[in-house]
């Protein structure tokens, strides 16, 4: 059964449809007012409504000045329908692109394990990327400003970890300040690593909040594809897009660079965006797929070595020197 869009749709392309249709029995009165009247406007709508048909019957007849009607008729009628249901659909998409950035929660699902089976969730990327953007907007303004932006868990999950990597590109800034002094650099390489960490680890937590949905759906398919990304791993390369695309749309915007500065971010610019376009259109597409059953992914682990001191031999055997002296 068709959603009540299509169905308002179509009709609005039969209403056009018909009233070509009508108009092209009176072309011929069309074509003898005058502009200057009262209806004018409404004289040049139907010309416009009745060329597709007239068109079409004189090329059938190959006679401009005496072509059949009912074949222009039934052209005008069939045209605008399908104009109609083209642009209506072209409408919808460009309304799903440009959604505002307090859209509903991405994956709908209670703070218990248990979900309910019949409430599918929605990953949308457009709606990732939004939120990104708005958090960046709102902490480079005041960076003790880290509320929540979203309005379900899933989305503070979203947050917290993009916060982690807004926190790292930062603490990474500090690194190449010129005058920072070698403690200086022992602090932040280990603000670094302790940063880098928990936003692997909250990655991952993405994972597991979509997997634990899928698995109580009796998804995902086992015997469907593997996918090589996971969709937290997506979320973060995408968050690390947008810090990229604000950094840079800053420094476009400088008034005080090198000569060409200006030019050379914004040639980047349109290749970040582009490049996150092309990221936000994959995870759609594998979280579609993914709910379809003909693709799957897994919870990949990180499994960083460098902060477990059973496993980084720089911590291990400094350790054991020391017990020895």
């Amino acid at each position: 059964m068709w959603r009540f869009a299509y169905r308002k749709r179509f009709l609005a392309g039969v209403l056009v449809g018909c009233l070509a249709a009508a108009l092209s029995f009176d072309v011929h009165v069309l074509s003898r007012m005058s502009p200057v009247e009262l209806f004018g406007i409404i004289e040049f709508f139907g010309r416009v409504l009745v060329i597709p048909g007239v068109l079409l019957s004189i090329v059938l007849s190959g006679n401009v000045h005496a072509f059949p009607l009912w074949p222009a008729a039934a052209a005008n009628c069939a045209f605008w329908i399908a104009a109609c249901w083209m642009l209506g659909a072209l409408y919808t998409k460009l309304e799903a692109r440009r959604r505002p950035a307090g859209w509903e929660p991405l994956v709908k699902v209670r703070e218990t394990p248990s979900l309910v089976r019949d409430a599918a969730p929605v990953l949308d990327a457009i709606a990732v990327t939004a939120l990104h953007d708005r958090c960046n907007r709102l902490w480079h303004a005041n960076s003790e400003d880290t509320g929540p932006r979203g309005g379900s868990e899933w989305l503070a999950a979203v947050e917290r970890q993009h916060h982690a990597n807004f926190d790292l590109w930062h603490i990474e800034d500090e690194a190449r300040t010129p005058n920072a002094t070698d403690q200086d650099l022992a602090g932040v390489k280990r603000r670094i690593d302790v940063t880098n960490q928990l936003r692997n680890d909250l990655a991952e937590e993405l994972d597991r909040v979509l997997l634990g949905w899928l698995e109580g759906n009796g998804l995902p398919n086992p015997g469907a594809p593997l996918n090589s990304e996971s969709p937290g791993l997506i979320i973060d390369r995408l968050s690390i897009l947008s810090l990229k695309i604000y950094h840079t749309r800053e420094e476009a915007a400088r008034h005080d660079g090198p000569v060409g500065h200006e030019e050379r971010n914004r040639e980047r610019l349109a290749l970040l965006e582009e490049q996150r376009n092309d990221l936000t259109d994959c995870l759609d597409a594998l979280w579609q797929e993914t709910l379809a059953g003909t693709r799957r992914f897994k919870h990949y682990r990180q499994l960083k070595m460098y902060n477990d001191p059973d496993l980084n031999p720089a911590i291990y055997r400094r350790t054991a020197n020391e017990e020895h002296v």
